[in-house]
């Protein structure tokens, strides 16, 4: 049964690639054969079955092999020399290698049709020949690439604006589930337990705590429409979470950051996010304490690892580590990088130029 629904499937596929090769070459046909009689100024009475058999040939084979030849230099071109990655690039290589590609097509095929013809090559048949298949071609150039042009811009221009939603999307979401590890009710139960704690003992201590706990709060919140932030801004945010945590578990935590070049761009809230899961996921203790590293590697990464302690009953989901890699994607075709080994976890995020 599924042998004969993939022959059915096959025919299908064949079936509607004749079609749109017959009616490609029915309009190569026919371009090729206006453009003889209105562009050229070729009078109807003229206008004989040989000269419509002649014209439909040699379209078929500037148009045919301009088409394929055009379409496979786009399609290396795209791989290589995308339009969003340098447009002036793109463009001088494209124009070099169609009109290249042209000039080609166009001497094989005019030595084919009046070789096929007497029998030889007489250079000013051939130089007749060569000028009004140059004509032709720079039409069908001119078509081909104001047709491919429209297309790419349209499908880049569709692209962009998928891409610009989708990571409106990453960001809110991101944004949520940072701020919803800030305002849930354990954190707020911890932190008013610390400040409380610290007014008591060390009122002048609970001062700065509270100073340091509204600091994280502007930070969120003015992270919210911004894709991108500066290492020293993140740093400065992470100071402060960094403490209002050692004000909780004491010498049990430990963070060194060890960061270079702080100009730099990374994504908002990231780095905070990546400590939120160090300090969530593992056990916190003076037996088992826990160190975290923020440390510049190959001035395109920072790397930031702990070593591994985990709690048994803490869900270890990766939502919010799928959703850094898919908001770095955006910006940088560097990958986000994750290690873990029996004794450490490993976080690489790529720094952004902007």
């Amino acid at each position: 049964m599924d042998s004969i629904t993939g022959f059915i499937m096959n025919m299908k596929i064949n079936h509607s690639s004749l079609l749109k090769f017959s009616l490609l070459i029915l309009f190569l046909v026919v371009v090729g054969n206006i453009v003889v009689l209105f562009i050229f100024n070729l009078p109807l009475s003229e206008f004989t079955f040989q000269i419509f058999l002649t014209n439909s040939i040699r379209s078929v084979l500037i148009g045919g092999s301009l088409g394929v030849g055009i379409t496979q230099i786009i399609a290396w071109l795209d791989r290589n020399h995308p339009w969003l990655r340098n447009p002036g690039k793109r463009l001088l290589l494209q124009l070099a290698s169609t009109i290249g590609l042209s000039l080609l097509i166009i001497v094989i095929a005019t030595a084919i049709m009046i070789y096929s013809e007497r029998n030889r090559i007489p250079s000013e048949m051939f130089f007749e020949s060569f000028i009004f298949m140059i004509k032709t071609a720079v039409i069908f150039l001119i078509l081909s690439m104001l047709i491919t042009s429209s297309i790419e811009f349209f499908r880049n221009w569709k692209k962009s604006v998928i891409m610009q939603e989708e990571l409106k999307r990453e960001q809110l979401s991101l944004q949520y589930e940072t701020l919803k590890s800030q305002v849930n009710p354990h954190f707020l139960f911890n932190s008013l337990n610390s400040a409380t704690s610290l007014i008591k003992t060390d009122p002048e201590k609970a001062i700065v705590f509270i100073k340091k706990l509204s600091e994280v709060f502007r930070y969120v919140l003015e992270q919210k429409d911004n894709e991108i932030a500066t290492i020293e801004a993140e740093l400065n945010f992470i100071e402060s979470y960094i403490y209002m945590q050692k004000i909780r578990f004491g010498e049990n935590l430990t963070v060194n950051i060890d960061i270079s070049d702080r100009n730099r761009y990374i994504i908002p809230l990231s780095l905070q996010m990546l400590i939120e899961n160090a300090i969530k996921h593992n056990v916190i203790s003076k037996e088992f304490p826990l160190t975290i590293s923020i440390l510049s590697k190959n001035d395109n990464y920072i790397a930031i690892s702990n070593n591994l302690r985990k709690k048994p009953a803490v869900n270890t989901g990766s939502i919010g580590l799928e959703n850094i890699k898919s908001r770095y994607r955006f910006f940088t075709s560097n990958p986000v990088i994750v290690r873990e080994d029996e004794m450490n976890f490993v976080v690489e995020i790529p720094v952004i130029n902007k």
